[in-house]
């Protein structure tokens, strides 16, 4: 029995090493069977659909398109319709089980070139305003047949039609036949601005092409003179001359003078006080005269040419005087012959200090009367004697204070009656008589009236 044993023992490692071998070999014969490969969904779809998908080159069908068959990795997806652009995009399988590529496709646009004999016609495509020729036009689809219609004042309105082969470019060149007539202007004088049914076609003298048959509007236009405007009746290729005499503008007269308000005559003729503006002259030569009170008299001859404006302006020479006032102290109101001219002040800003000069202008020749008021004080009145230009000094006029009440104070000892001159919290100070000043204390004071003037 341990005999048999012994021998068992020794066969086990060689049956093993057999069955390692089957099994190694049953492996290498069928991989396959090792590992199952599962394969990628890919979803392919454009807008608009029925584009060919072409998948690493190869058609693959219309869209849209479901694929199983893709090998693992990077592939080139292509979309191609008629009338759109090629859409090319990439996709990666290992991306997982499924994927969606969708794309949205850009109508191909033709290239037109449109060229017109004569240039400058409008053009209208599919009814659309597309410029004037010549003109290089980008924006139509290519797989549609366009209707483009030309036309110009003149001319024969044209329609066309156009297809394109995809992006090749299409190049069009027509020629409108005519249908207008041509007229030669002519005004006296010349270089009138022409305008031909609203439109501005030059100046006189001119020739005028392409003027549509039937009736035309023709204007014209000169600085100076009256607009003129005449109609033509036209047929197409006829030929026509008119000649008209334009008629003259009067002119305008402008006034201005320094001073303002100067009398103005004009050829003698009273015609009011600047500014002035005097419409209506004949072209020729005006003498004006301007006046004004203390200053001198200015005449110049002035020429109105056709249909001019003219702006004349007279600085008259000053021939009046000047009076100089100084006031002590400053505020002071200054009257002129009755009339108030201003009032005096002090740089320092202080009324109660000596005033700055003063100078009344424009002051006719002869003698005057000064009159200086201020409150609290009595009025001072001055004459003196003006020469023309030249000025007169009143140095230093000295106002007298005015005794004038204006507070009145009730204490506990009476009422006080006086001036005001100042106040803190202790007392009130008022001015009882000229030059006596008497502070109150306020704790005596039961009642302040200030009175009016």
């Amino acid at each position: 029995m341990k005999a048999k044993v012994k021998v068992m023992s020794r066969k086990i490692p060689a049956v093993l090493s057999l069955v390692s071998a089957v099994l190694l070999s049953l492996t290498v014969a069928f991989p396959a069977v090792a590992q199952e490969r599962v394969m990628t969904r890919v979803n392919l779809s454009s807008q608009p659909a029925g584009a060919l998908v072409f998948v690493d080159g190869v058609n693959r069908g219309p869209s849209p398109l479901m694929l199983f068959d893709l090998e693992p990795g990077r592939h080139h997806v292509k979309f191609r319709l008629n009338g759109y652009v090629d859409a090319d995009d990439f996709i990666n399988t290992n991306e997982g089980p499924s994927i969606d590529k969708s794309v949205i496709l850009e109508e191909e646009k033709g290239l037109l070139l449109l060229k017109t004999d004569p240039e400058g016609c409008h053009i209208k495509i599919d009814g659309v305003s597309a410029g004037v020729t010549p003109r290089f036009i980008g924006t139509l689809t290519a797989k549609d047949t366009h209707t483009v219609k030309l036309s110009k004042p003149g001319y024969r309105e044209q329609t066309i039609t156009v297809k394109f082969n995809g992006r090749e470019p299409l190049i069009r060149e027509e020629k409108l036949m005519l249908d207008s007539g041509v007229v030669n202007l002519i005004t006296d004088p010349s270089g009138a601005e022409v305008m031909v049914n609203g439109i501005v076609r030059g100046t006189t003298p001119l020739l005028v092409r392409d003027i549509p048959k039937g009736t035309a509007t023709v204007k014209f236009k000169l600085d100076g003179f009256k607009d003129e405007v005449r109609e033509l009746r036209m047929n197409a290729g006829e030929q026509q001359t008119l000649s008209i005499t334009l008629e003259g503008l009067p002119g305008t007269l402008h006034l201005l003078s320094t001073p303002a308000s100067a009398s103005f005559y004009v050829n003698d003729e009273a015609r009011g006080r600047g500014p002035l503006t005097i419409p209506g002259l004949k072209p020729g030569d005006y003498t004006v005269r301007c006046e004004a009170d203390g200053f001198a008299t200015m005449t110049r001859v002035i020429t109105i040419g056709n249909g001019a404006s003219v702006r004349e302006e007279f600085r008259l020479s000053n021939m009046m005087g000047k009076i100089d006032v100084r006031t002590v102290p400053a505020g002071a109101e200054i009257c002129l012959d009755g009339r108030r001219v201003g009032v005096t002040k002090s740089s320092g800003g202080d009324d109660s200090e000596p005033s700055d000069l003063f100078t009344i202008d424009n002051v006719m020749e002869g003698e005057h009367t000064v009159t200086i008021r201020r409150d609290g004080f009595l009025e001072a009145v001055r004459t003196t004697q003006v020469a023309a230009k030249e000025t007169a000094h009143l140095n230093r006029v000295s106002l007298k204070r005015a005794f004038i009440p204006n507070i009145e104070v009730t204490t506990v000892n009476g009422v006080f009656r006086g001036v005001y001159k100042s106040q803190n919290e202790a007392t009130i100070v008022i001015e009882t008589k000229p030059g006596t000043d008497y502070p109150i204390p306020r704790q005596f004071v039961r009642k302040v009236e200030y009175l009016t003037k």
